[in-house]
C-alpha cells in the first residue's frame, strides 16, 4: 500500500464486482490511511444542519468503545466498512496475467470476467471519501489512531461511486438508509449462543454445558425471549431469563465480582470467570436449600409434572417472579451475605394470588402476566422485609396508579 497522509496518491489492492445496478471495489486498507482519508457522511445533505446530525450521532460512548477495542484486543476484527467517493481520479487496474507457480498451473483455466475482478484500485489524493456503513466503526479507528493504536492494521473497504448531483444524493442517500435500517443489533438469543465476552453469556453456556442436572435438557427453555410460553411445561424458565437474572446478580449483589453491566459484557480475564461461574452456582444452590419447590424442581428426573403443579401458581415459576427475587436477593447481599440473603427473601409470599403478585403481576382470569414496572414489584417486596426503599406515601400512589385501583392498600410487612 502506497501512500498514507492526506492528498497522497494511494494504491490499493481490491477485487471488482456488482450488485444490481452497483458497482464496488473491496480494498485493503489500513487503519493510518482510512482514519486520514475517510470522512462521515455529512455531504449526504444540502443542509449543514442536517449534516451535523450525523455527527452528533457519533459522539456517543460506541466510538469510545471502538477505540478501546482496537487499543486492547490482539483478536480484533473489523467487517468491510462501506465508502463513497466523488471527484477525483479513482482508476480501476485489473491484473492481465497470472500463473501458478509450479509444476500444475491451477489458474489456467481463469475466463476473462474473473481476471478483470482482481486488480488495483488507485486513488489519486483529490477524491472526496465518506463512509455510508461503519461511521461508529470509523469514528472509534480516528480515535484510537489517534492516540495510542499505530494504524498498520489493514480493514476490508467497499468502495462504492457516488455522484455529487442531485439524482447522485438521492442515490446515495437510499443506500446509506437501507445499509442501516437493514443493520440488526446482535439479537439476545445470538449473544447468549456466540459471544466470547459476555460474562453472562459465557456464564449461561458454561452452567447448561457442565451441570446437566440441574441446568441441562428441556430444564431451561431454549428461547429468545425471556417470556415463557404456555406449552413449555418442562423448563423453569428460559435461556433469556436466565440470562437476565445473571446479569442482575453479577451487577447488582454486593460481591468482590460485582462490576457494571457495561464491563460484565466487555469481558473479564479468563482466569476470573470461574469465579463468576461458582457465584451463579452458589446463588442457585442457595435457591435450592430455601425454597423448597425449587429443590422439587432440580432434584426431578421428570420436571414436567413439576412445572405443571406451580406454573400458574408460583411466582418462582413465572420468568418475572423469578428475576424479582433475584433482584431482592441482590438487593439485601448489601447487609448480608448470600445465604442469609435467600433466607430472607424466603420469608415472601410465593403465590401469585397473593399481594402483591395477584395485583400488580397476574391477572388470574387469563392467567398471564401483566404489564408492570419491575422497581414497583422490587419495592413492594423489600417494602414487606422491611427495608422500604421509598416514602411509603409515594410507593402507595405508584401501586394504586400501576394497578389502577385507588382503594389499594399496601401489602402488610412479613416480618
Amino acid at each position: 500500500m502506497v501512500g498514507d497522509s492526506p492528498g497522497a496518491p494511494v494504491v490499493l489492492p481490491a477485487l471488482r464486482g456488482m450488485m444490481g445496478d452497483w458497482v464496488y471495489y473491496c480494498c485493503l486498507m489500513d487503519l493510518a490511511t482510512l482514519a486520514s482519508r475517510v470522512d462521515y457522511a455529512r455531504d449526504l445533505h444540502r443542509s449543514e444542519r442536517l449534516s451535523e446530525m450525523i455527527q452528533r450521532t457519533l459522539e456517543d460512548r460506541r466510538s469510545e468503545e471502538i477505540a478501546e477495542y482496537l487499543e486492547t484486543r490482539p483478536d480484533r476484527l473489523f467487517n468491510a466498512l462501506i465508502v463513497a467517493t466523488y471527484g477525483g481520479h479513482p482508476n480501476w487496474h485489473a491484473l492481465t496475467d497470472v500463473h501458478s507457480i509450479g509444476s500444475a498451473d491451477e489458474l489456467a483455466s481463469l475466463d476473462d470476467d474473473t481476471m478483470l475482478s482482481v486488480g488495483f484500485l488507485t486513488l489519486s489524493g483529490d477524491e472526496q471519501l465518506f463512509a455510508l456503513d461503519g461511521q461508529h466503526r470509523l469514528a472509534g479507528i480516528k480515535r484510537a489512531t489517534s492516540e495510542h493504536v499505530s494504524g498498520a492494521d489493514k480493514v476490508p473497504v467497499m468502495f462504492v461511486s457516488h455522484e455529487n448531483t442531485d439524482e447522485g444524493l438521492r442515490r446515495t442517500r437510499r443506500l446509506f438508509t437501507t445499509l442501516n435500517k437493514t443493520a440488526r443489533r446482535v439479537s439476545p438469543f445470538g449473544i447468549i449462543a456466540l459471544d466470547e465476552d459476555d460474562v453472562m453469556a459465557l456464564t449461561v453456556r458454561h452452567l447448561i454445558d457442565e451441570h446437566p442436572d440441574m441446568f441441562g435438557g428441556e430444564r431451561i427453555a431454549f428461547l429468545g425471549t425471556s417470556n415463557m410460553p404456555q406449552s413449555h411445561f418442562a423448563s423453569l424458565t428460559t435461556i433469556v431469563n436466565l440470562y437476565d437474572i445473571l446479569k442482575t446478580f453479577f451487577s447488582q449483589a454486593e460481591t468482590p465480582l460485582r462490576k457494571s453491566v457495561a464491563a460484565l459484557r466487555k469481558g473479564v480475564p479468563y482466569d476470573h470467570l470461574e469465579s463468576y461461574y461458582d457465584l451463579a452456582l452458589a446463588l442457585f444452590d442457595e435457591l435450592k436449600r430455601a425454597f423448597p419447590e425449587l429443590l422439587e424442581f432440580f432434584d426431578a428426573e421428570d420436571t414436567e409434572p413439576v412445572v405443571r403443579g406451580y406454573r400458574n401458581q408460583n411466582a418462582l415459576f413465572r420468568p418475572a417472579g423469578l428475576r424479582a427475587f433475584v433482584a431482592v436477593i441482590a438487593h439485601l447481599t448489601k447487609e448480608m451475605d448470600l445465604p442469609s440473603a435467600v433466607v430472607e427473601a424466603a420469608k415472601l409470599p410465593r403465590s401469585l394470588d397473593a399481594d402483591p403478585f395477584a395485583k400488580l403481576m397476574w391477572n388470574p382470569a387469563t392467567e398471564t402476566i401483566r404489564r408492570f414496572q419491575t422497581r414497583t414489584l422490587l419495592d413492594l417486596l423489600l417494602h414487606m422485609l422491611g427495608r422500604p426503599q421509598r416514602e411509603q406515601h409515594d410507593l402507595l400512589q405508584r401501586y394504586r396508579h400501576e394497578v389502577g385501583d385507588q382503594s389499594l392498600e399496601l401489602p402488610r410487612p412479613v416480618v
